[in-house]
């Protein structure tokens, strides 16, 4: 169940007001894309890297990462079967969206397989305020992998997620910033395939149905 903690103010919207309309905006949307920061942390080695690039997804369970910085990489997914691609390597890791993918976000909640109301226990990480995004820290309600808590940055006025923050069990943490939201682009299924380049080493991960072969 959501909770609320104490406002002291009316007017305030309710916490479950916020999940609720959060959920809905990425409920009826086909598609998302949008230009994104994602900074990741790894507490035992104390260091920080810094990735930029754009990124798709498509319902259901479509998605595609175009990393630009520090080095090209890409990350597709057509729902089923999930590729890892970085030119620099020349190799492609091949896997199951199900397996890479564990717990429900952000990747499976953007693209329409999670549900923030059924999934999560929400508290307010801070009191609302007029000028600032809704900020929200939700805690699995169910065992998801090695997550251990996600936050929130929700637009006021759209409730597009601004800011998403996962933390594991181990204390590391992911924050990804999204800017140039777009949605319902009527995105092209064929953005969402890979296919190896030629000269690229295919590997096959532990559970994966043949995907590809080395390019030749």
């Amino acid at each position: 169940m959501l909770f609320s903690a104490p406002l002291g103010q009316c007017q305030t919207p309710s916490l479950e007001g916020i999940v609720a309309k959060v959920q809905e905006q990425y409920d009826t949307r086909a598609d998302f894309k949008a230009n994104f920061v994602q900074e990741s942390m790894v507490k035992s080695l104390g260091k920080k890297q810094v990735s930029e690039g754009t990124v798709y997804f498509k319902k259901p369970g479509k998605m595609r990462w175009n990393y630009q910085m520090p080095f090209k990489q890409e990350i597709v997914s057509d729902g089923k079967t999930l590729w890892n691609y970085r030119p620099e390597d020349k190799q492609v890791m091949v896997g199951q969206m199900s397996q890479a993918v564990q717990g429900k976000v952000p990747s499976t909640f953007l693209a329409g397989l999670g549900n923030l109301q059924r999934d999560f226990q929400a508290r307010w990480v801070k009191e609302p305020s007029p000028k600032e995004p809704y900020s929200l820290e939700l805690t699995p309600q169910d065992i998801q992998g090695s997550l251990e808590k996600l936050f929130l940055l929700v637009d006021r006025e759209s409730y597009q997620i601004l800011q998403a923050r996962i933390q594991d069990v181990m204390g590391n943490t992911t924050q990804i910033s999204f800017s140039q939201i777009q949605f319902d682009n009527r995105l092209p299924d064929s953005l969402f395939t890979f296919s190896p380049p030629k000269g690229v080493e295919v590997f096959n991960l532990p559970g994966a149905s043949p995907a590809g072969q080395t390019g030749k």
